[in-house]
């Protein structure tokens, strides 16, 4: 009897999924994993969620949760109604050093990229292990955020902008790299091999062939790593790394809500300023 009514269910989904041709021939559609993927996703929220959820509400009450809510709408309203246009003045300098984090990080991380991402390249260098074991290290650079780097590089060196500099330059060249060996993979390398047979080296033939190749898709990823480190150079004030970040910090500790909005309204004016030019160069790029 359990056979049966499995053999019934069965052909009730493929009778589904069967389609008859005007000539009479039939095609069975393949079986669709999208409903799988979803009831995992969301058995995976329900899952995470309640742990989330549980572990927060044992060390506070639900009544404390919802007590603490009209607490943002407060802040909301001070940051928008005691806005300090005054303390303008001392919010040039360190955005300027925000910017110059990212620029100098991004510049020098994405140069470094360039001869990483060609040694990590299994087209082109063809021991197998080598190249492996560059990737390794390149995904184990990649493995630490920026601000971990920030962190470690001012506990070596202490505190300031040239650790700020130094977090982004390794996010960006981990990044970088990644995107860049990723792309050469995918080259066709006829012109590589015709220099390389006139006698020429690996490194003669990569800056002549791959380079000009590479280089559209190089400024362009330049680019949008700089759109992201001018966000997380102001995070990595937070840690000591100098920037806008150690204002920002300070005033919300301090709870001058007012020079939080101003200094948020000078950051956001500065990060639309630069994608709009980003985004408007990389079109120009593809």
């Amino acid at each position: 009897m359990m056979k049966t009514l499995c053999s019934k269910i069965n052909k009730f989904f493929i009778d589904r999924r069967t389609t008859t041709l005007s000539d009479g021939s039939k095609i069975t559609k393949p079986r669709s994993t999208g409903i799988i993927f979803t009831i995992i996703a969301v058995v995976a929220f329900v899952y995470f969620w309640d742990l989330i959820i549980n572990d927060y509400f044992e060390r506070v009450s639900f009544a404390f949760f919802v007590s603490r809510i009209p607490n943002f709408f407060t802040i909301i309203n001070s940051m928008l109604l005691d806005v300090d246009w005054g303390y303008a003045n001392n919010v040039y300098q360190p955005m300027i050093d925000t910017l110059q984090i990212a620029i100098i990080g991004t510049i020098v991380g994405a140069l470094l990229s360039v001869p990483f991402a060609f040694i990590a390249s299994q087209n082109i260098v063809k021991n197998k292990l080598f190249t492996i074991i560059i990737k390794g290290i390149l995904s184990l650079i990649r493995t630490l955020p920026t601000l971990v780097y920030a962190l470690i590089f001012a506990f070596i060196f202490g505190y300031g902008t040239f650790v700020g500099v130094l977090a982004t330059i390794f996010f960006t060249f981990g990044i970088m790299t990644k995107m860049l060996y990723e792309y050469i993979e995918t080259l066709d390398l006829g012109a590589f091999v015709a220099i390389e047979a006139t006698g020429a080296n690996k490194i003669t033939a990569f800056v002549t062939a791959i380079v000009p190749q590479i280089m559209g898709i190089f400024l362009s990823i330049t680019l949008y790593n700089f759109e992201i480190n001018i966000r997380a150079s102001t995070i990595l004030g937070f840690v000591g790394a100098g920037g806008i970040g150690i204002l920002l910090n300070d005033s919300m500790g301090l709870r001058e809500y007012g020079k939080v909005s101003l200094m948020l309204v000078i950051l956001l004016t500065v990060v639309i300023a630069i994608e709009s030019g980003s985004r408007s160069l990389r079109k120009r790029l593809s």
